[in-house]
């Protein structure tokens, strides 16, 4: 059937301005919609790396504290002076729960403890909120940590894992870290935080 003019007319008017703008609209929804999901994605995509980097954080300072507690009381020679009878000191810097100091007759052994890395000192600094090891012999501080760390517990257990704070009797000493990322997480409504422990046996006692 042959169209007429009016017809062809129609055709060629294309959208009218009320299609246009529902067009318009419904591709902003569309854009917006995909706009939210890949920020969403993105922060999803953040936060995963962040718990992840929290947590490694928290595992080295588990693993180095560690290493350095299972060296307390070292005393190959058996000639440490009885004076010096702090080889593990639950009441270091006043606070039993946030410090130690660790001796230990190693490097090398020779009867004395007056050698480098021998008596140490691991506590939690508050305010940079970094581990810290101290190295009484040497007189040096180092930072072993980065500044996440909002807490540092020591818990001192004897033979029996019965919690003491007699140095003599430690056996067994549970570590908890915390640090927390200095990112705000607005899902969460905070800084996200990892806290890990550990507990390490001491290999030796005089």
């Amino acid at each position: 059937m042959p169209t007429t003019p009016r017809a062809r007319l129609a055709n060629d008017q294309g959208f009218t301005l009320v299609e246009f703008m529902i067009a318009a609209l419904i591709m902003s929804f569309v854009l917006g919609g995909t706009v939210m999901l890949a920020m969403q994605m993105q922060q999803a995509y953040s936060t995963q790396l962040d718990d992840a980097a929290l947590e490694q954080e928290a595992r080295y300072a588990l693993d180095w504290i560690a290493r350095d507690l299972r060296s307390a009381a070292s005393d190959a020679y058996h000639e440490i002076d009885e004076d010096q009878e702090l080889f593990i000191d639950p009441n270091a810097g006043g606070d039993p729960d946030d410090s130690i100091q660790v001796q230990a007759d190693i490097n090398p052994p020779d009867g004395l403890i007056d050698d480098n890395g021998e008596d140490i000192t691991i506590e939690l600094d508050p305010i940079t909120r970094i581990i810290t090891r101290y190295d009484a012999v040497a007189d040096e501080t180092e930072e072993m940590t980065d500044g996440l760390f909002t807490d540092l517990q020591f818990t001192f257990l004897d033979s029996t894992r019965t919690v003491t704070a007699d140095p003599a009797s430690v056996a067994y000493v549970q570590v908890q870290v915390t640090a927390e990322s200095r990112a705000w997480n607005s899902n969460l409504g905070e800084r996200p935080r990892s806290t890990l422990s550990t507990e390490v046996r001491l290999r030796t006692r005089r």
